[in-house]
């Protein structure tokens, strides 16, 4: 895990923040979003993606 203050990159759209603080961090992916609209936007992106890993992970056929 990144010290708070150093540099993250913004797995969407590239830009660097100065602070953890400001960033959210995907823990599976380890990956970070500079804010909330750059993650949706990915989500968007990966819409089909994130569906399958849910259905793994959380939905159960009897």
């Amino acid at each position: 895990m990144k010290m708070k203050g150093e540099l993250v990159t913004c797995e969407m759209c590239d830009a660097k923040k100065t602070s953890l603080d400001d960033a959210l961090f995907d823990e599976q992916a380890e990956v970070y979003f500079c804010d909330k609209g750059c993650f949706e936007d990915w989500a968007d992106d990966y819409f089909h993606d994130i569906v399958e890993q849910y259905k793994e992970l959380h939905v159960y056929a009897g």
